[in-house]
């Protein structure tokens, strides 16, 4: 006896192989079986004939940071399919911060994420903006350190290479984001102030990823690239 059934479905397990035919059982949140489950029973039965069943879609560059917490049902990806997003893109995102760097941030985001009135802006650390979202969102959320986001703090507009304390700083910066969570770092190098950097600022911020595991994905005029 399942709580949901769902029948006759085409397939796709997402691990390359071609789509099969086959009946998938759920019980509470988990799938128990997949296969020929004729004559099984189910609190719930869905008939997907005609339709395909797949695991669900990750979009690999969101900007999702804000709206997951705005509208924690999320419509707009669950409708599609999308169950995991990757925010923090871009080198811009609102952790860490200080009061100050947050309020910079809330204007230049604005036309990307919303700065909604009223909305509760308590967290600084990756950690507690993380937990924010563990309160209950619809997605599963990845986030990235966002480099920019670490000059800001470190450095505030300065257009200029970082000194060796400063760089030092970043690098600790980014590694306690990733100790709490975070799944890489990003950069966002056409957008204030990441544009001010030069590769060996980048380089050895990409230092704490091989330690605490992780990816880097960078933003540039043309295109998104992840390593």
């Amino acid at each position: 006896m399942f709580d949901i059934l769902v029948r006759h479905g085409q397939v796709i397990d997402g691990a390359g192989n071609p789509w099969f035919r086959a009946d998938i059982g759920i019980s509470g949140d988990s799938i128990i079986a997949v296969g020929n489950l004729a004559g099984a029973g189910a609190a719930r039965t869905i008939d997907a004939e005609g339709l395909v069943v797949t695991p669900g879609f990750t979009d690999m560059h969101a900007h999702s940071d804000l709206q997951v917490l705005i509208n924690p049902r999320h419509d707009a990806k669950i409708l599609q399919g999308v169950t995991l997003e990757v925010v923090g893109q871009d080198g811009l995102s609102y952790a860490p911060v200080t009061d100050a760097t947050l309020a910079m941030l809330r204007v230049q985001l604005a036309g990307w994420n919303d700065d909604p009135a009223g909305f509760d802006w308590s967290w600084r650390s990756v950690a507690e903006y993380l937990d924010r979202l563990d309160k209950g969102i619809a997605t599963n959320i990845a986030y990235l350190v966002p480099h920019g986001s670490v000059r800001l703090l470190v450095m505030g507009l300065d257009e200029r290479p970082p000194t060796d304390k400063e760089l030092e700083r970043m690098v600790a910066v980014v590694a306690t984001g990733l100790q709490e969570g975070a799944f890489g770092l990003s950069s966002g190098l056409t957008y204030a102030p990441g544009m001010f950097a030069a590769d060996d600022e980048i380089v050895a911020l990409c230092a704490p990823l091989h330690t605490y595991g992780g990816f880097y994905c960078r933003t540039t005029k043309l295109r998104s690239w992840c390593a």
